[in-house]
C-alpha cells in the first residue's frame, strides 16, 4: 500500500509520537478519506429484508430474558450531554443482571477504577446501549433504553455477589430489544480453540503491565512513584482480592 501524505510526513520527520499538541487538532490519517452519506451507504449495502427490519421489540421476551440470564459478559455504551461516547465492559456470573419485568433491567456495579464514566454520562444523558454475550453462543442480544443509577439497599442486596451487595445499581428502562446474528463472532472465531496464542503474540512474551508502563512511563511514574515497577503485582492483587 502506498504511503498517504500523513504517513509520509511522519516517516520523513521521524515522528512516531501520535499525540496531539495541547489545545490543537492535528491533521490525522482520517483526513485522507472522504465521508459518505446514507444514500451512498444504502447504494453499497442495500436494504434489510422486512423480517430483519421488523425484528426490534419494545420489551424483553422469553428469548432475550433467557439470554441475559445466561450472559457472563456484556458492554454498556453511554454518552454525555455533548454526545461524547464511552463503552464499558462488564462481567459477572450468569444471572447477575436481573430482568425485573419485561421493560426493566437491573445491572450491578462492582469495585472498579472509580472513574465512574458511565455514571457521569447517565446523570447527563440517560440513553444507554447494552450488548450481551453468552460464551459459546455465536449470537448476541442488544438492548437500548434509558437508565438511572440507584443505591436502593434491597436492590443492591439482590444484585450482590460473593456475600457482598452491589456497590450501586443501574436500572434500565427498555426501549428496544433485538438479537444480533453470529457472523462477527464466527469471523473472529471468538469461542474457538485456545486463545493463549493471540495473548502471547500481543504481549510478545512480556506482560500487560510492562506494556502499559513502557507506553506511559511518565504518567505512570507520576502516579505510582517508586512503585511503578510493582504495577503488575498490584494489578494481580486487585484481580485476586478486589473483584467484589
Amino acid at each position: 500500500m502506498s504511503e498517504r501524505p500523513y504517513q509520509a510526513t511522519l516517516l520523513k520527520e521521524g515522528n512516531t509520537n501520535m499525540s496531539a499538541p495541547t489545545g490543537a487538532l492535528p491533521r490525522t490519517a482520517a483526513d485522507d478519506f472522504r465521508p459518505v452519506g446514507m444514500d451512498r451507504v444504502r447504494e453499497v449495502v442495500g436494504h434489510p429484508a422486512p423480517f430483519i427490519a421488523d425484528k426490534k421489540e419494545t420489551s424483553l421476551g422469553e428469548f432475550a430474558t433467557r439470554f441475559i440470564a445466561h450472559s457472563t459478559f456484556f458492554c454498556v455504551a453511554t454518552a454525555d450531554a455533548a454526545g461524547q461516547l464511552d463503552n464499558s465492559p462488564k462481567g459477572d456470573p450468569p444471572g447477575s443482571v436481573r430482568v425485573l419485568d419485561p421493560w426493566t433491567l437491573a445491572i450491578p456495579d462492582r469495585p472498579g477504577n472509580k472513574l465512574a464514566d458511565s455514571f457521569e454520562n447517565i446523570a447527563r444523558n440517560p440513553a444507554v446501549g447494552l450488548l450481551f454475550f453468552v460464551p459459546g453462543v455465536r449470537e448476541a442480544v442488544r438492548v437500548n433504553g434509558d437508565a438511572f443509577v440507584t443505591d436502593d439497599p434491597e436492590l443492591l442486596a439482590m444484585l450482590g455477589a460473593a456475600g457482598r451487595p452491589a456497590v450501586l445499581a443501574t436500572v434500565v428502562r427498555v426501549r428496544e430489544v433485538f438479537s444480533q446474528c453470529g457472523k462477527a463472532v464466527i469471523r473472529a472465531r471468538l469461542w474457538e480453540g485456545d486463545p493463549r496464542g493471540l495473548a502471547e503474540a500481543f504481549t510478545a512474551g512480556g506482560s500487560i503491565s510492562n506494556l502499559l508502563v513502557a507506553e506511559s512511563a511518565g504518567k505512570m511514574a507520576a502516579t505510582f512513584g517508586d512503585h511503578v515497577t510493582q504495577l503488575g503485582d498490584m494489578l494481580e492483587h486487585a484481580y485476586r482480592n478486589d473483584l467484589y
